[in-house]
């Protein structure tokens, strides 16, 4: 039967034997960020419609998708699209810049864009990322550590086939200038340039780097390539390629890597899936040491980046964990409820983990044993009786007399819940 009611195209539920894989890769991100020290930052999921307008650029795709609309007080609202500008803003707005001017952030948050849903990525999508704001900005030891915490994230998720890409897009300065040129050199090309490659040539040509369509592949290729002059972003980059190589990590320079926001500056990564497919990015980042200033916050190095959490379950290879359940409790009549209650009481207090059932049947058992349980007890009106699930053609633990609730520890020993 049709549901009378439907989702909202380009979103999805995430259903109970999903939401188990979700909640495995979410801890093992929360581990994995506590173990480098890193603190958690929740923003609100609604933000101003300017602080993304201001902040993102002018040209970027990410301005076109936003979902937006006027409050009842005529405020321009929108449904946040991406963490950074926010992050940012609750660091200066909360006095972080003050009293903890070295902060090292990361999250796990949904966000919102208006664009063509692909598999992998919907309207409403959820990443996972970090942010350093603060630190050393002529130096790369940030860069590498985010970088470390990616690809550790990759080896735990066990994604194979993975390739770290690495660049270095220079100052705000040179990436106008690498822009100008790119504009001169495609605009002679224009015609042989995809759709979607034509309409970024009049809003920002340093985007049609990032275009996978076959018709700009070659046109890509022998567009204008960009060395940075500044002494500070060649000593970052050179930085950045030793540390890692100290790490044993192996890396690609791809000289038409950008990021698609214009805060960014200087050293940038990506890392993508060795697959056939045009969406293969898992993660990416970079250095965005001017987005504080621009917000009104004193002069601050920053560098983050971000995986979206259906691309990491897409690549992962995690192995499929039964949802063990240490008792299966089944109440055979309603006048057993109390007595029952007591037992699940004492079950959840030792940290057992247990399903509660109503009413005995052959059925229950079955699903006892799906559920992979480790024991079935059904509570009487004069007794306790389980059932070892995990022993084939085992006899049934009966306690005939009736049970008070101070002993009912007596019948859990019997059945090894110490």
């Amino acid at each position: 039967m049709k549901s009378k009611f439907q989702k909202v195209k380009g979103t999805y539920d995430i259903l109970p034997d999903e939401s188990k894989v979700w909640r495995k890769v979410e801890n093992i991100i929360h581990s994995l960020c506590e173990q480098f020290s890193f603190e958690e930052i929740r923003t609100p999921i609604i933000e101003k419609s300017n602080l993304f307008n201001q902040n993102l650029g002018n040209s970027t795709d990410v301005q076109k998708e936003m979902f937006s609309w006027k409050d009842i007080s005529g405020e321009d609202i929108v449904l946040k699209p991406e963490m950074t500008a926010a992050v940012v803003r609750a660091y200066l707005e909360n006095g972080l810049f003050r009293s903890k001017p070295f902060s090292k952030l990361y999250y796990i948050d949904s966000f919102f864009r208006r664009e063509k849903p692909q598999k992998g990525r919907q309207r409403q999508f959820h990443q996972f990322g970090v942010e350093v704001l603060g630190g050393d900005k002529k130096g790369s030891d940030q860069d590498t550590e985010i970088i470390l915490i990616a690809s550790k994230l990759i080896n735990k998720l066990k994604i194979k086939n993975t390739q770290l890409l690495i660049n270095n897009i220079g100052t705000p300065e040179e990436r106008k200038k690498w822009n100008d040129n790119l504009k001169n050199y495609f605009t002679k090309h224009k015609t042989s340039l995809s759709k979607i490659s034509q309409q970024r040539l009049e809003r920002n040509p340093l985007r049609i780097l990032d275009s996978k369509e076959p018709e700009d592949k070659q046109i890509i290729q022998d567009s204008p390539k960009f060395i940075s002059d500044d002494k500070y972003e060649i000593n970052k980059f050179a930085k950045l390629k030793e540390n890692l190589n100290a790490l044993n990590i192996s890396y690609k320079i791809d000289p038409f890597l950008i990021r698609g926001l214009d805060y960014y500056n200087g050293n940038v990564f990506e890392i993508t899936a060795n697959v056939k497919k045009s969406q293969n990015a898992i993660c990416g980042g970079g250095r965005y040491d001017f987005l504080v200033e621009k917000m009104g916050g004193p002069s601050t190095p920053a560098v983050g980046f971000a995986a979206g959490i259906e691309r990491l379950i897409m690549f992962s290879n995690l192995e499929d964990n039964k949802n063990e359940i240490d008792a299966y409790i089944i109440c055979k009549h309603a006048d057993e409820y109390e007595k029952t209650l007591q037992l699940i009481e004492k079950l959840v207090d030792k940290k057992y983990k247990i399903y509660f059932a109503t009413r005995w049947d052959k059925l229950k058992i079955e699903r006892a044993v799906k559920m992979n349980a480790k024991f079935a007890i059904q509570v009487g009106k004069e007794y306790y009786w389980a059932l070892d699930l995990k022993k084939k053609n085992s006899e049934p633990i009966k306690e005939s007399e009736p049970i008070k609730e101070k002993e009912i520890g007596v019948f859990l020993k019997k059945l090894n819940f110490q």
